[in-house]
């Protein structure tokens, strides 16, 4: 029998840091990609994920094509709960996100982005018995909380919070989460590679159609542009599919505490892409207090 290497303690945290560190940078790189493409509209920003999305998952079906040598199809069971998994976790979530980013700061993102693991661990309570909320993660959900409060509220005024922004941002956040705890249930027994594969491209179309109905068009990005436009869909195509089977191979809870280094990737990034002052006091405490909060969910005895 081979070996699961995701089930390996060391390998699963190399692989999950991987994942957030290309989705923490993910961040500065749409908002630069706003402005190479020069989108300021919702349609627009649907039709640049769903270009984003619909290449990432033709990658990993490729992929997955000639790993097997055969067509990847889905399983006629398979098909609803993969159909519903694509609308919700690439659909919903990153329509959601490139919306939201239109106003909101890219560092604001990467903080809010940091607390998803509040919303995946009251999720899980509700849809696994053996994920359950206790004085941990309920003590770790203050700390992620008041993280966002500090970034927020500094100096006693709500001005850096737009509700079409960071408001439209947190509700991608928190269907990511709803998402993440549907992808363990749906993808059992399916290959992970295609089901990351068919998520993405099912999310990417709905974008696309919805993107043609807003009107989207996108000016010429050039040569930085496009290569954007890659990084994006790799990063989709690869973190998805890292995500999916650490999920499946070790649940939500084991693999959450290593979003702590998202935020982190995502404060450097758009500092150094968009000359964005992360170095401020209440950025920094604010990551500070969103660190600590998913290290306290994920530590101590488990049963």
């Amino acid at each position: 029998m081979k070996k699961n290497y995701l089930k390996v303690p060391a390998y699963a945290a190399l692989l999950a840091v991987l994942c957030q560190i290309l989705w923490g940078v993910v961040f500065p790189v749409i908002k630069k990609s706003y402005e190479l493409f020069n989108i300021s509209d919702i349609g627009s920003t649907f039709l640049f994920a769903a270009i984003r999305f619909c290449i990432a998952g033709v990658i990993l079906l490729i992929v997955c094509s000639i790993r097997d040598k055969k067509l990847p199809l889905l399983k006629k069971e398979n098909v609803v709960p993969i159909l519903v998994l694509g609308s919700i976790q690439t659909g919903l979530t990153y329509g959601l996100q490139f919306a939201g980013m239109i106003s909101a700061a890219s560092i604001n993102c990467s903080i809010l982005n940091g607390t998803s693991f509040i919303f995946m661990t009251i999720f899980a309570h509700f849809m696994f018995k053996d994920d359950k909320i206790n004085t941990r993660k309920v003590l770790g959900a203050i700390f992620g909380f008041s993280g966002i409060l500090v970034c927020f509220l500094w100096g006693g005024s709500f001005e850096s919070f737009s509700f079409k922004g960071e408001g439209v941002m947190l509700l991608s956040i928190i269907s990511f989460a709803f998402g993440t705890n549907v992808s363990r249930k749906v993808t059992k027994g399916i290959d992970p590679v295609m089901a990351s594969g068919y998520n993405l491209l099912i999310g990417g179309i709905e974008l696309l159609i919805i993107s043609q109905f807003l009107g989207g068009r996108l000016s010429n990005g050039g040569v930085f542009g496009y290569s954007c436009l890659l990084f994006l869909a790799l990063a989709s195509s690869i973190c998805l599919m890292l995500w999916t089977s650490l999920v499946s191979a070790k649940g939500v809870g084991k693999i959450s505490v290593f979003q702590c280094v998202n935020p982190l990737s995502g404060a450097v990034a758009a500092a150094l892409l968009l000359g964005e002052n992360v170095f401020q006091m209440k950025y920094i405490l604010s990551l500070l207090l969103v660190i600590t909060g998913i290290v306290i969910v994920n530590t101590g005895k488990r049963k």
